[in-house]
């Protein structure tokens, strides 16, 4: 007996082995589950094998395939064997597939033409209404989120709410959906879709069993019993220590406090210990709702504490499906027991959704669109709610749809699919930190987290809220220019960017806000420091701010033994002198101007962009190492369009740890001043070095041309390049001299 499922994500194998393993030790059925994850393109080998298994199938699943490449060599399989299946079961799938669903008398094909109830009695008729609305409710249901997207832009939340109120009332309504004729199946269906809907190992046990017992042929199968569905809240706060998920904010309050006091754990705020679940020192997570339920949450589990150990509190929130709004609306900002936000600033007026928030950052974990879910984007509305509650938000990454052995062996890390609705999707809403930190290992059933990339997550989590919390007096700041081609007079080039006018501007502004810094008295000034110094004393580009010795270099940097392979031994030729490496900039109390080393490769600078192999030279390394390791800098600004870090070898997107953009940034906040005009390469520094873009306009310059007799004597130049005549060259050439005489252009 075999069951073949089709779905996206990581939430569903380990409940599905697991239903596999119980219902053969409770039946003895031989049952086979095969499972295939249609989160991205499959190769000839993985179709041969899909093949086989419906060959072999009775029941067919296909669970939230919406990939049209996938979907579409599916269907036509579908369609070849449909008298085969004795059923087929499609739930939240692109409408292609969900008309193939057949189930008995039960087909999406025809449904809707008047068949579906054929056959019933008058005394039935006003069950198979209501039973026909409920199933064109949960077959369409994607369908119609997409569609209302495209009419009425912001208002997904209103038709998720009713949808969400259907999912709690489901189980309910089916008591009144007649068991005869077709509407047996119809019922069966409904069913099917309670299970999933709370996909907890038992349901999805229930789910598939059900399948079994209503259409597959077994005297084995007499002997089951189903359960009836178990429910779980829609939204609630999830913690892996805790014994139970909480519904309200108070309730885990009350027990973390208590958590806290019992392993006498306080959270960092900026330098102070104080109590758990400060809003200025606690991270909100939104967490899959299914993969908690199916209790595939080990990645979680893992995040959580390890965030914890940083010194921040947590609030990880089970998030829905299609719409995170409601989930941050109850746990995240302060609200009265009816929903409404009634908390006051000192003035008695309403605060807002900011003022009342209870965390610092915000950071999904779900790996869609914020508003929408799998089926659509609704950036207008998740603008609207993330710009009002106006704290950071991150989209760090889980492998879901490929393998962590395939991530680490592919030059290219996430692939298309992966990239597009986990990076590329989050972005439109604003997020940022696309941070890799868990996936499903080759031979695994579900998620686990990647240790070491969990901890860097962490830490630059910490890193970002020191930034929000610290005294202003006591953050340091790295700004880092440029120079390329190197020499002099090319320090501080970037894209359409006045350097040193604006950085000196910028100094300006820090130092009236707080932020202890040394500002020169005009721009010039500060070029002046940064050129001359002592640069002449060690042949270098700009002023040295440090000389960086081999025993400090080897002990603050882990990858010198990578580099040399490359570079041979340290410090090598470029930024080094007398057996030292020189980094350089100034110093301006707690502010760094430092100078980007150059690529290392001046004839050919683009030889190491995201290559395949290869390391950044000894002087590059040194420079990073030294601002996060001997200036302790809380934060680097990279100033201007562009430098050279984020393009240094490694995977395109989905960065690991063997990634030089990686390695080179650590755990330090990167913020990146670039021009609004270069989007393709802003979004390389967002992904591959984790960088917060702070936009600038390019100048509004348009081509003045030539005017009056500057522009005759342009097209006396260009008459006499074009013509043959050497008559008609000599009065031209007359004509040239004259106009040049009078605009003071002779020789």
């Amino acid at each position: 007996m075999k069951v073949t499922v089709f779905y996206i994500g990581s939430s569903l194998l380990a409940p599905l082995k697991s239903a596999e393993r119980e219902i053969n030790r409770d039946l003895k059925l031989g049952l086979e589950i095969s499972a295939h994850n249609f989160g991205a393109p499959l190769s000839e080998e993985h179709w041969v094998g899909i093949e086989r298994d419906l060959s072999e199938s009775e029941v067919v699943f296909v669970i939230h395939v919406m990939d049209s490449e996938n979907a579409a060599r599916l269907i036509e399989l579908l369609d070849t064997r449909q008298q085969q299946f004795r059923a087929v079961v499609v739930i939240n799938c692109m409408p292609d597939l969900m008309r193939r669903t057949r189930m008995g008398k039960l087909d999406f094909g025809r449904f809707g033409s008047g068949n579906a109830n054929a056959g019933d009695s008058d005394k039935t008729e006003k069950g198979a209404s209501s039973a026909r609305r409920l199933l064109g409710t949960v077959g369409s249901w994607l369908g119609n989120q997409a569609r209302a997207r495209s009419k009425a832009p912001g208002h997904t939340g209103d038709r998720h709410t009713r949808y969400l109120k259907l999912a709690d009332r489901l189980p309910g309504l089916l008591r009144f959906v007649p068991n005869t004729g077709a509407l047996r199946d119809v019922k069966n269906y409904l069913s099917l879709f309670c299970y999933f809907l709370q996909p907890t190992p038992e349901n999805i046990q229930s789910m598939i069993l059900s399948a079994l017992m209503n259409y597959v042929v077994d005297d084995r199968l007499k002997k089951a019993k189903l359960t009836p569905p178990a429910t779980m809240p829609s939204v609630a706060i999830y913690h892996p220590d805790a014994p139970k998920m909480f519904e309200s904010f108070e309730s885990y309050a009350k027990w973390y406090s208590s958590k806290s006091r019992k392993s006498g754990r306080t959270v960092d705020q900026g330098g102070h210990t104080g109590p758990p679940l400060q809003p200025d020192a606690t991270v909100g997570l939104l967490l899959m709702r299914p993969q908690v339920i199916s209790k595939a949450a080990k990645h979680y589990d893992d995040l959580i504490r390890t965030i914890e150990a940083e010194g921040l509190s947590v609030i990880p929130v089970l998030a829905t499906l299609m719409d995170n709004r409601e989930a941050c609306e109850q746990f995240f900002v302060e609200s009265s027991s009816n929903g409404t936000n009634t908390s006051k600033t000192k003035d008695q007026s309403p605060k807002t959704k900011s003022e009342a928030s209870r965390i610092s950052q915000l950071v999904s974990l779900t790996g869609f669109s914020f508003v929408g879910g799998p089926a659509m984007n609704d950036s207008e509305a998740a603008s609207q709610f993330l710009t009002e509650l106006n704290r950071p938000y991150r989209s760090a990454v889980s492998l879901d749809m490929q393998t962590i052995e395939s991530w680490r062996a592919s030059q290219t890390g996430l692939n298309p699919v992966q990239a597009g609705m986990q990076i590329a999707i989050p972005e439109v809403d604003g997020a940022t930190e696309p941070f890799i930190y868990g996936g499903i290992p080759a031979n695994g059933v579900e998620p686990v987290a990647l240790e070491d990339r969990s901890r860097r997550f962490a830490r630059r989590l910490r890193r970002w809220n020191r930034l929000r919390t610290a005294p202003r007096s006591e953050v340091k700041l790295a700004f880092v220019v440029y120079c390329f081609p190197p020499n002099k007079g090319n320090i501080g080039t970037a894209a359409d960017l006045d350097v040193f006018p604006s950085l000196w501007d910028t100094l300006v502004k820090l130092k009236g806000e707080g932020y202890r810094i040394d500002v020169p008295d005009t721009a010039d000034d500060l070029r002046e420091l940064l050129l001359r110094g002592n640069s002449d004393t060690f042949a270098a580009t700009a002023n040295v701010a440090y000389r960086l010795k081999m025993d400090e270099y080897h002990r603050i940097c882990p990858y010198v033994d990578e580099i040399e392979q490359d570079w041979g031994p340290a410090p090598g030729n470029i930024n080094s002198f007398g057996g030292e490496l020189l980094i350089q900039g100034i110093t301006l109390g707690n502010a760094f101007i430092g100078v980007q080393p150059t690529f290392g490769y001046e004839g050919d600078p683009m030889r190491l962009m995201m290559a395949r192999s290869g390391a950044p030279h000894h002087g590059f390394m040194a420079f990073y190492s030294y601002l996060q390791e001997v200036f302790s800098a809380d934060a680097v600004v990279h100033v201007g369009t562009h430098g050279a870090m984020e393009f240094m070898p490694g995977k395109q997107v989905g960065m690991s740890g063997e990634c030089w953009p990686d390695r080179l940034i650590g755990a330090l906040p990167n913020i990146y001043i670039y021009s609004v005009n270069n989007p393709s390469e802003g979004s390389i520094a967002k992904r591959r070095s984790y960088a917060e873009l702070i936009s600038y306009l390019t100048p509004p310059i348009e081509n003045a041309g030539l005017y009056k007799d500057l522009a005759t004597l342009k097209e006396l130049v260009m008459a006499y390049r074009q013509t043959n005549d050497e008559q008609e060259m000599a009065r031209i050439f007359e004509s040239i001299e004259h106009y040049s005489s009078e605009l003071n252009l002779s020789a």
